[in-house]
């Protein structure tokens, strides 16, 4: 298999920061409310995930405890930290030590990662404050991406977390730059109660996919021929956005739509198909009609589901049977990038 259609990802960040959580609520189906009753990870937990186009991703969970972030920075340095295509590192929004400590293991981290993937000195700093996942695709040649998830944010009073997170981004960038990391680095912050873990993770599964700006090509033409105001397209076993486009003709009233809808789309179907699953009802589609919109949820590809919103002038029906034309068509192009 080649290097393009499979990734090393380490998930990193000190004991408790919910890495684990996180990872059983995209990858495993699991409640929030039903990580509680996970253990610490030991050492690090490997597992290979299959996603859209062929693309297999290695993630390895590396546990947190202070014994165990030394093994990963000296004895075991080369084995985790080689060849890895992104690090995505917790921080606890509400531990004690997130500037002092949480910081410092960072750092040598980024320094590790630095070490076995010299390619990082020619890269540029990037701070992210938002970037759409349509837009994630890697950049040929740059080297690792780190993704930096404030955690926990759910603890962090409202009012405060644009600015923890903004003070956060600015102090810990400005320690890498110091450090000599000149790698890209992007932040978002997060809490296992909300959709915002849904849109950061979507951004990270959409920075790996190969051809993104194809495939969005391709949903664009699918949105113009069925006159459709919004398509969506989600990762079938996570229900992570892989890309959305939006009809022009739309942009004046999509400046009103919430910011968040897709990830709030992909947390209330999972839990429905979730609830689905423990009655042993199959989940198939979903269409829901307002006095304004209609959306049709269904099944698009074997790795995919297709969100059409449509204004209520276009029947169900015919939403139904334009994405039954498209499934040959985009079943395709998987299977090209599949063979890739």
């Amino acid at each position: 298999m080649s290097s393009k259609s499979r990734k090393k990802v380490l998930l990193m960040g000190k004991s408790g920061s919910g890495k684990t959580s996180m990872r059983s609520i995209i990858f495993r189906n699991q409640l929030a409310a039903d990580t509680r009753r996970l253990g610490a990870t030991i050492d690090v937990e490997s597992s290979q995930i299959k996603f859209l186009g062929g693309l297999r991703l290695d993630l390895w969970d590396c546990g947190g405890q202070d014994s165990f972030m030394d093994s990963h920075l000296t004895s075991q340095s080369s084995t985790i930290f080689r060849s890895v295509h992104s690090l995505i590192y917790i921080f606890d929004a509400e531990s004690p030590d997130l500037t002092s400590s949480d910081t410092h293991y960072f750092l040598k981290c980024l320094g590790a990662l630095r070490d076995q993937n010299p390619i990082n000195s020619d890269t540029v700093v990037e701070s992210a404050g938002g970037a759409d996942p349509a837009e994630g695709e890697e950049a040929e040649g740059q080297g690792p991406t780190v993704f930096i998830l404030l955690h926990k944010m759910d603890l962090v009073p409202e009012a405060q977390q644009s600015s923890k997170l903004a003070e956060f981004e600015a102090d810990v960038t400005k320690r890498a730059t110091e450090s000599g990391w000149k790698g890209n680095l992007k932040f978002y912050g997060t809490s296992i109660w909300n959709e915002t873990l849904y849109k950061a993770w979507s951004i990270v599964i959409a920075h790996l996919m190969p051809s993104l700006s194809s495939l969005r090509s391709h949903l664009s033409h699918f949105l113009e021929l069925s006159s459709a105001s919004e398509v969506v397209l989600f990762e079938r076993t996570t229900f992570l956005v892989i890309s959305s486009v939006t009809a022009p003709s739309e942009a004046e009233d999509a400046e009103d739509w919430d910011k968040r809808r897709f990830e709030r789309i992909s947390t209330m179907v999972k839990a429905f198909k979730l609830g689905c699953t423990r009655i042993r009802s199959p989940f198939s589609s979903l269409t829901l009609s307002s006095p304004n919109y209609t959306a049709v949820l269904d099944t698009l590809t074997p790795e995919t589901y297709i969100l059409v919103l449509a204004r209520n002038t276009i029947q169900p029906a015919a939403i139904e049977l334009n994405i039954r034309l498209a499934r040959p068509h985009f079943g395709k192009l998987e299977a090209i990038g599949m063979s890739k």
